[in-house]
């Protein structure tokens, strides 16, 4: 009897080594952290400080111990700014390289190119993207980091408003962040009893908006400009405005 109790205690006491000697294994295995930057491309001078801030953190955080006792490793693709690569390199994220969570999206439209198969895969996902379009309607498992191109017009168009201004001249860029940020713009100047007396628009492949910006000078009764956009695209507005010798307050988006 007493032989059979010791055999029976060793095997409880084999099985339950066996189980602490798995679970320190899988407490050994890092958090993979996936993540899909514009880091070259028209959008790298939001993605490259983007990708050094998430190496530089995941360094500070292994050398302080890591995450409940795991360390961090950064698993990351440049998407160049394309929301087609953006949609493959989600997929391989998250099928084969089985991330626990995805931090990325230096655009709008590289992060919502990725949200069906982040959601279908209910891996947490966080953007770094502007547009509200990325949260709203509310998606269980995208979130994102940025004030929302909604909470930035309604903050310029405040300002306006505040300095007697009532109707004024859009013009925004045709991409995912531009054209949301176009869509809020014109929502929040109803709600708050503006009008946008000039609407006009420009790719991300112009390199001259002189036209544009010659429509809306000869539009009656603009008081103001306001550009919605991102990247190479302010700053060619900003250089044409000049050229045409525009004196109006001219306001830019936070893209």
């Amino acid at each position: 009897m007493f032989k059979t109790v010791i055999r029976r205690a060793g095997k409880c006491a084999a099985v339950a080594a066996a189980g602490l000697m798995m679970m320190s294994a899988q407490a050994a295995e890092p958090i993979k952290i996936g993540s899909f930057l514009s880091v070259t491309g028209p959008a790298s001078f939001l993605g490259d400080p983007e990708l050094k801030t998430l190496e530089m953190y995941v360094e500070k955080i292994n050398e302080e111990g890591g995450v409940l006792g795991r360390q961090l490793e950064l698993i990351h693709y440049d998407d160049v700014g394309n929301a087609s690569s953006a949609r493959n390199f989600a997929s391989r994220l998250i099928r084969s390289d089985q991330v626990d969570i995805i931090v990325g999206g230096s655009t709008t439209g590289a992060t919502m190119a990725a949200v069906p198969l982040v959601e279908q895969a209910q891996v947490p996902f966080i953007s770094l993207a502007g547009a509200v379009v990325i949260t709203n309607p509310v998606k269980k498992w995208v979130f994102k980091t940025p004030q929302t191109d909604r909470m930035a017009a309604e903050r310029i168009l405040a300002d306006m408003k505040d300095r007697g201004i009532t109707k004024f001249g859009l013009i925004s860029g045709t991409g995912g962040f531009g054209s949301s940020g176009r869509t809020q713009t014109l929502e929040v100047a109803e709600q708050m009893g503006m009008e946008v007396v000039a609407d006009e628009t420009y790719s991300g492949s112009d390199t001259d908006m002189t036209a544009q910006l010659t429509n809306i000078r000869n539009t009656s009764g603009v008081e103001a400009v306001l550009n919605f956009g991102f990247g190479q695209g302010p700053a060619i507005v900003t250089r044409n405005y000049a050229q045409l010798g525009m004196e109006l307050p001219f306001y830019q988006s936070h893209g």
